[in-house]
C-alpha cells in the first residue's frame, strides 16, 4: 500500500530529471533515505508517495512513485492559470481575477469549489454554467493544478505547461529550481531565449553553470543555423559574453571554463580553434573521408560509353567520361548550360546497359522537375526525394545500403537479398547540407556504386549548415566538370538568367513575354498596387496564366512593405477578404516544416479546400504531389500564406511564371540571390524593382562564404588519418 511521507530533503546523492537519490528529513522526525524517477534539490519541502524496499547495496529505501511540492503561490499566477488553460471554458482574465481577488489561495479555491460553489455564483455573481464547468475541469485536474497555476505564474501559456507535465510530471519543479536550462535538452522547442526568460522569472542568477554552458551551445547552434559548421573559439566566447551579460569582470575567463566542460564531456567538440556540436564535425568528417578516399578512384566505364555522346559539346562529353570512368563525379552549371540533356543522356546509356538507376533531389518539387526534364527526353526514371530513397521514418534514417548487393555467400553476413543500386543520381545538390550528404555517403558503397552529383553552384547554398557543392568546386575534391556555355536552344529566359552571372540585367525581351523588366518605381508602395494589377488581371490575360497557381511572387525578405508577410496579406484580402480566421477557403499556402505523420515535407505548396472550427476541426489542404491533409491544433502553425515567398523557400521549384521582386530596399540582394530567384520561372520571368535595385543586386558578386571543415581541411589538410571519435576528442 503507497504512503505519504512529508519532509524537507536534507541531502542528494545523485540528481538529474531522470533518476534522484538522497535524504530526506520527515516533518515526524524520521530520517528516510528516498530513490525515484524526479529532480530532487536541497531544502525542497515535498510530499513523497511510494513505497519502502529493501535495496542489497543501500538498505531499507522510500521508493518514490509521485509527489507534490509546497509551492509559494502568486496570484497573478492563479489568474492566469484561470484564464489562459483551456479547460476551464468560459473563464476569461476579468472572470479570473474576480475569482482570485475573493479565494486567499488555490487550496482555498479547492474546498469552495469541492464544497460550496454557490459561495462564488452568489458573491461574485458568475454564471452557474461557468462554475460548473469550472468545477469539473479544476477536480479532473486536481493531481496538478498547484504545480500548474506555480508554473503559470513565469508566463508560461498552458501548452508549455502541458508539455512539461507530460515530460516530467510534477517533477517538473525540482527540475526547473536545479537547473532549469536542462530543459533545452529534454524537451523539444525549448531553445535558450526561452528557457532563459522562464529561469530569470525563477530567480536563477545569471552566473548559473548551466546557463552559461546553454548560453555557448546557443551560440554554436545559432551559427550552424545561419549555415557555418564551426565557429572560432575566441569568437564563441565573445558572442557567448554579448549573450550572457554576467556582471563580473573576469566574465571571458568564466565562459572559457564552462566551454571546457563543454567538450570534456563531449557536448561540443574542437578542431583546432573550431569548435562544433559532435553531430555536425562528425558528418563532415565522414564526407571529408569519403571525398579523399574514393574521388580519384576508376572504375570500368559502362558500355556503350560511345552512344551517350553524340550532339554533345566538349564539356558535356568530359563530364559523360568522369561520371564512367569514376566512383565519385560532379557535373555542375548554370541555367541553360545543358545539365538536364547531359544528364538525360547518360541515364540512358546506363538504363540501356540494364542497370539500376536511383534519381533523387533534395525536395519534392526538384524530384518532379528532373523527372520531368528526363521523360521530356524519352528517359522514363521515377525520382525521388533522398529522404524518400533513405527510408526515412521522421525520426531515423533506415540503415540499409543502397549499393548492389555482394555476391550470395553464406558466410557474408553483409548480403541482404535485396537489390540495390548500380547508379545513384543526386540533382540539384547545391541544395544538400552536411548532415544529409553525410546519410547518403553512409548507404552507399563507392566500390560497387557509382554516385554522381548534379547541380547549379551559382544558386543559393543549403538551407542547412554547410557548402558542400562549392567546396568540392573550390577544392576539386572530386573529378568534376563545370559546364559553363549556354547553349543556342536554351532559349531567352535561360540566356537572359544566365546574363546575370556576368553581371547584366538583360532588358525587356521584344515580342517575347518570357522577360520582361519593370524597373520605374523608387517608392515600395506602387510596387504593391503594380503587383495587384500585374497578378491578378495583366498576367492572366496576357499569358493565359491562372493567378494563384501559376505565378509565384518571389522577395528577399520577410518584412517590410515588400517582405513575404506584407504582400501576403495583401493577397489574402484582395482574393477573399477579411477570412476571420488564418487561412481562407483558396488560399495559397506552403508547409514550413517536415510533418512526416501526414507525409508533408517542407516547402510543399497546397491550397485551402475547406474549414471546420473547433478543435477537431481544421483545415483541409491539398498539397503538390501529396494530396488533401486535414491540419488542426499545431500543426496549423507550420503552415504559411504563400503568394510571396522567398527564394530559399522555392529553391528547386519551378512555377510557370516568377515575379521577382528587387528594390532599393532590398539592399542586401546580390547576384546569387537574383539569378537564383529568376531561375524558378519555367516560361516567364517579371523582374520588379527601380534601377538602382536591380543594378546593385546584379553589381554585388558576393562570394557567399561559409566557415566549414571541408574548406578549412582542403586549406591545410589532415596529416593522417583519424577516426571520427578520435576528431571528437581531439
Amino acid at each position: 500500500m503507497a504512503e505519504t511521507i512529508r519532509g524537507t530533503i536534507q541531502k542528494t546523492y545523485h540528481a538529474s530529471p531522470g533518476f534522484s537519490a538522497g535524504l530526506l528529513a520527515a516533518d515526524d522526525g524520521r530520517s528516510v533515505r528516498f530513490a525515484g524517477k524526479f529532480c530532487a534539490n536541497e531544502s525542497d519541502v515535498v510530499a513523497l508517495v511510494g513505497r519502502w524496499k529493501h535495496d542489497a547495496k543501500y538498505g531499507r529505501q522510500f521508493i518514490v512513485e509521485s509527489l507534490s511540492y509546497e509551492l509559494p503561490e502568486t496570484s497573478e499566477g492563479l489568474v492566469n492559470y484561470l484564464a489562459k488553460h483551456p479547460a476551464f471554458t468560459g473563464v476569461g482574465e476579468a472572470t479570473a481575477r474576480r475569482i482570485v481577488s475573493y479565494v486567499a489561495s488555490a487550496a482555498h479555491l479547492d474546498r469552495i469549489l469541492r464544497q460550496d460553489v454557490d459561495e462564488l455564483h452568489r458573491q461574485l455573481r458568475v454564471p452557474r454554467a461557468t462554475l460548473e464547468s469550472l468545477r469539473e475541469a479544476w477536480i479532473a485536474n486536481s493531481a496538478e493544478n498547484e504545480v500548474r497555476a506555480y508554473l503559470s505564474g513565469f508566463g508560461l501559456s498552458a501548452h508549455q505547461i502541458e508539455t512539461l507535465l507530460e515530460r516530467f510530471g510534477n517533477g517538473i519543479v525540482g527540475v526547473l529550481r536545479s537547473d532549469p536550462y536542462q530543459l533545452i535538452q529534454h524537451v523539444r522547442g525549448y531553445g535558450f531565449k526561452k528557457v532563459d526568460k522562464i529561469a530569470r522569472a525563477m530567480g536563477t542568477p545569471k552566473a548559473h553553470p548551466g546557463r552559461i554552458e546553454a548560453g555557448i551551445r546557443y551560440v554554436v547552434t545559432e551559427e550552424i543555423g545561419d549555415g557555418h559548421t564551426w565557429i572560432g573559439g575566441p569568437e564563441l566566447v565573445d558572442k557567448a559574453n554579448e549573450l550572457l551579460l554576467l556582471d563580473t569582470l573576469d566574465s571571458r575567463d568564466v565562459i572559457r571554463e564552462a566551454g571546457m566542460r563543454l567538450l570534456a564531456r563531449g557536448d561540443l567538440v574542437s578542431d583546432g580553434d573550431a569548435v562544433s556540436t559532435p553531430h555536425i564535425r562528425d558528418a563532415e568528417f565522414m564526407i571529408q573521408n569519403t571525398l579523399a578516399s574514393h574521388g580519384s578512384v576508376r572504375v570500368r566505364p559502362v558500355p556503350p560509353l560511345r552512344m551517350c555522346i553524340d550532339d554533345l559539346k566538349a564539356k558535356q562529353i568530359e563530364a559523360v567520361q568522369n561520371a564512367c570512368h569514376h566512383a565519385l563525379s560532379v557535373i555542375c552549371g548554370g541555367a541553360g548550360t545543358g545539365k538536364s540533356h547531359t544528364l538525360a543522356r547518360l541515364a540512358a546509356a546506363f538504363r540501356d546497359a540494364h542497370l539500376h538507376i536511383a534519381l533523387c533531389s533534395p525536395t519534392g518539387k526538384a524530384a518532379k522537375r528532373i523527372e520531368e526534364s528526363l521523360r521530356s527526353q524519352g528517359v522514363e526514371l521515377e525520382a525521388l526525394t533522398i529522404h524518400r530513397l533513405l527510408k526515412y521514418d521522421g525520426t531515423h534514417f533506415n540503415r540499409d545500403s543502397l549499393s548492389t548487393p555482394l555476391a550470395a555467400d553464406p558466410d557474408n553476413d553483409q548480403d541482404t537479398g535485396e537489390p540495390g543500386y548500380d547508379i545513384v543520381i543526386v540533382d540539384e545538390v547545391s541544395m544538400v547540407d552536411v548532415p544529409l550528404m553525410a546519410e547518403l555517403l553512409r548507404r552507399i558503397d563507392l566500390a560497387r556504386t557509382r554516385l554522381i552529383l548534379v547541380g547549379d553552384h551559382n544558386q543559393l547554398p543549403p538551407v542547412g549548415p554547410g557548402n558542400v557543392l562549392r567546396d568540392i568546386i573550390a577544392h576539386r575534391l572530386v573529378p568534376l566538370v563545370v559546364l559553363d556555355e549556354v547553349v543556342r536552344q536554351a532559349g531567352v529566359l535561360k540566356a537572359n538568367s544566365a546574363a546575370i552571372l556576368r553581371g547584366v540585367i538583360s532588358p525587356t525581351a521584344t515580342n517575347d513575354p518570357a522577360w520582361t523588366v519593370v524597373d520605374v518605381f523608387r517608392d515600395p508602395l506602387p510596387i504593391q498596387a503594380f503587383l495587384r494589377d500585374l497578378v491578378l488581371k495583366q498576367l492572366p490575360q496576357r499569358l493565359g496564366v491562372d493567378p494563384i497557381r501559376d505565378v509565384q511572387i518571389i522577395t528577399p525578405t520577410h518584412l517590410g512593405a515588400l517582405g513575404t508577410k506584407a504582400i501576403n496579406q495583401m493577397m489574402q484580402h484582395l482574393l477573399h477578404g477579411d477570412p476571420g480566421r488564418k487561412f481562407a477557403i483558396g488560399d495559397k499556402v506552403i508547409q514550413t516544416s517536415n510533418d512526416h505523420e501526414l507525409g508533408v515535407m517542407n516547402g510543399t505548396i497546397g491550397r485551402v479546400m475547406d474549414y471546420e472550427p473547433g478543435a477537431e476541426g481544421g483545415y483541409s489542404i491539398h498539397f503538390d504531389s501529396v494530396g488533401a491533409r486535414r491540419i488542426k491544433g499545431d500543426a496549423v502553425h507550420d503552415v504559411q500564406l504563400a503568394y510571396a515567398l522567398t527564394a530559399h523557400k522555392v529553391q528547386g521549384s519551378e512555377f510557370p511564371c516568377a515575379v521577382v521582386l528587387c528594390h532599393r530596399s532590398h539592399y542586401f540582394a546580390d547576384r546569387n540571390w537574383l539569378y537564383t530567384a529568376v531561375t524558378r520561372a519555367a516560361k516567364s520571368c517579371v523582374l520588379v524593382g527601380d534601377p538602382w535595385g536591380l543594378r546593385n543586386a546584379v553589381r554585388k558578386n558576393q562570394v557567399i562564404h561559409r566557415r566549414t571543415f571541408l574548406d578549412r581541411w582542403a586549406r591545410a589538410p589532415v596529416r593522417t588519418t583519424r577516426t571520427s571519435q578520435d576528431h571528437a576528442n581531439a
